[in-house]
């Protein structure tokens, strides 16, 4: 009688494991080998049409800032390219800019966006001759 009780419970077990693994598999999708959330990085980089115009490089901050409204924009970074002598970096760009999102759908969601869509025709284009986007998940490596 004890074994067929314990027979009895034994799916009720197994649907616990496969529930927890599922829940597991659903987490780590989304997480790097340390089980962190993943976020996505969006990197865009900018060849102004009058390289070094100062003028041209605070109207682009300005226009970056105000993309920060859109929803999914965790963070925004901007910046003038650092001159190297390392043949490995490529210091050609006027401005590169840093988006931070959690996730690709909220990065996404922001790319069609209209504000989005309005400050690179308005803002970017006329100033820019060329423009490179990197977009990847940010698997976050812990410091010793």
């Amino acid at each position: 009688m004890q074994g067929a009780t314990a027979m009895r419970h034994v799916p009720v077990y197994l649907l616990c494991v496969l529930l927890l693994v599922a829940l597991c598999a659903a987490r780590l999708t989304n997480a790097n080998p340390a089980g962190e959330q993943r976020g996505v990085v969006h990197t865009v980089f900018l060849w102004l049409k009058q390289p070094g115009n100062q003028a041209h490089r605070e109207h682009l901050m300005q226009a970056t800032q105000r993309l920060r409204q859109i929803p999914g924009v965790l963070d925004i970074r901007f910046g003038e390219a650092i001159s190297s002598d390392r043949t490995i970096v490529d210091d050609s760009f006027d401005v590169g800019i840093y988006f931070y999102f959690n996730d690709v759908a909220s990065m996404n969601r922001y790319l069609v966006h209209p504000l989005h869509q309005k400050t690179v025709q308005e803002d970017i284009k006329p100033l820019v001759s060329e423009i490179r986007a990197h977009d990847f998940h940010d698997m976050h490596i812990e410091s010793e």
